[in-house]
């Protein structure tokens, strides 16, 4: 096992790949958390010696090299290593895949589909080659059936659950509203669909002149305002989407968190501002829930809670959505999208050609530190719930998290469009 693994690599070579261990760039890192844990099912090595190289990743059983390229190798001395090192890597039967930097800064659903489909026809090369061994042609046609269907893409399979958190801005506009709810409605497998208010409980508020604070994002809440927020959010937003989905054929059932007691909060507890009537999570009721989804009812959660004790409570919706698909990824492999007026989390809040493909802790941390010179951040602060939300979650059990367009829903939930979120 050791020498088809190793290739005859020196003891030089094994000092190498643990010393690069130790020093991944961040391409590699953060292609790194997506080949750890994925949806192949495969064991990916990092910094593998391999004969007289160490390679960056490395899946035995399937043969297969991944390499990231950084400005180096776009020197003419370097490509000639890399021509050579790729020869004479080939020579031992390894399928080599190549990407640049960017690709996976700027491309990684590019990346991941290039990598799948890579898998894929190692699979059916292997499951060929395995049944002319064997030679029972139905065997073969089963190996190709179940290795088409196993992408990390996902197929809809019942074990699946996506959970889509809409924002406000969706909400207040009725045709964007019509076009994401007809999308909804169509996809797959069991689904919830966690809302907000929109603008409809702060123009209702206006209205009656009770004034509306908001701190980094979020609402404090007084007791007039639970009021507002109460008959907005459980009220009037929930039915109108619940009816909407029935009309496009899509059973749904719309709830607060005090039914059934689905979502059971606490007051939150702050050491310098008084947030008022606004909850945070305890408890989900997942078997609850579970009971639902497999009577087919799409759920349309509002973010009001409860404390147990008779009081509502206000919680914020990305948090509720967070919450929610934490809870679920106990029975489901859940896929947490974020589906808001944006393409994904964006550089210059006014581009959506600006949006970041993948972001990890440590490039978010970059993104909202605050610039030594002109104490600018280079994120929006209305996003920074939203993504301690999402980063919370993919730290929780959530299979993936992705924060994009409401427009392309389809696209993101397939990974193609929008900010994937990786720990």
């Amino acid at each position: 096992m050791k020498e088809n693994m190793y290739y005859g690599a020196s003891n030089i070579i094994f000092q190498r790949a643990e010393e690069l261990r130790k020093k991944m760039t961040l391409a590699e890192e953060i292609l790194w958390s997506q080949l750890h844990i994925n949806d192949w099912k495969l064991k990916f090595r990092r910094q593998h010696p391999i004969a007289n190289y160490v390679v960056d990743f490395y899946c035995h059983s399937l043969k297969l090299v991944i390499e990231i390229d950084g400005n180096v190798h776009d020197q003419e001395e370097v490509k000639q290593n890399d021509i050579e090192r790729e020869i004479n890597l080939k020579a031992l039967g390894l399928t080599i895949i190549r990407f640049k930097n960017e690709e996976v800064y700027n491309e990684m659903d590019k990346v991941i589909r290039t990598i799948s489909e890579q898998i894929e026809q190692s699979k059916i090369t292997s499951s060929i080659n395995e049944s002319i061994k064997k030679n029972p042609q139905d065997n073969l046609k089963n190996n190709l059936s179940h290795n088409l269907r196993n992408t990390p893409l996902g197929d809809g399979g019942s074990n699946k659950l996506t959970v889509i958190k809409i924002g406000g801005n969706i909400i207040d506009d009725s045709q964007k509203l019509a076009s994401f709810l007809k999308d909804f409605a169509a996809i797959e497998g069991f689904k919830i669909l966690i809302h907000g208010g929109g603008k409809l409980a702060t123009k209702l508020a206006a209205n009656l002149g009770i004034e509306q604070q908001m701190v980094d994002g979020r609402r404090i809440t007084d007791a007039a305002t639970l009021n507002i927020v109460t008959m907005v959010y459980a009220g009037s937003i929930n039915k109108n989407i619940v009816a909407q989905l029935q009309a496009n054929g899509c059973n749904a059932l719309g709830l607060c968190g005090a039914d059934a007691n689905i979502i059971k909060a606490h007051r939150r507890v702050h050491p310098t501002i008084d947030y008022g009537f606004v909850g945070d999570v305890d408890e989900v009721n997942t078997p609850f829930i579970e009971s639902l989804l497999v009577q087919n009812i799409a759920l349309v959660l509002c973010p009001i809670t409860h404390d147990g004790n008779g009081q509502l409570l206000n919680t914020n919706a990305d948090t509720i959505a967070q919450e929610t698909a934490t809870a679920m990824s106990h029975l489901y492999d859940v896929s947490l999208i974020y589906s808001f007026e944006k393409a994904g989390v964006l550089l210059d809040v006014n581009n959506d050609a600006s949006v970041v493909s993948v972001l990890n802790p440590a490039y978010y941390q970059e993104l909202k530190t605050p610039d030594a010179t002109t104490g600018e951040v280079k994120i929006f602060a209305g996003m920074i719930p939203k993504l301690d939300n999402a980063f919370a979650a993919i730290n929780s059990g959530v299979h993936k998290v992705i924060i994009g367009k409401a427009e392309q829903l389809h696209e993101l939930i397939a990974g193609e469009e929008g900010t994937i979120i990786c720990a």
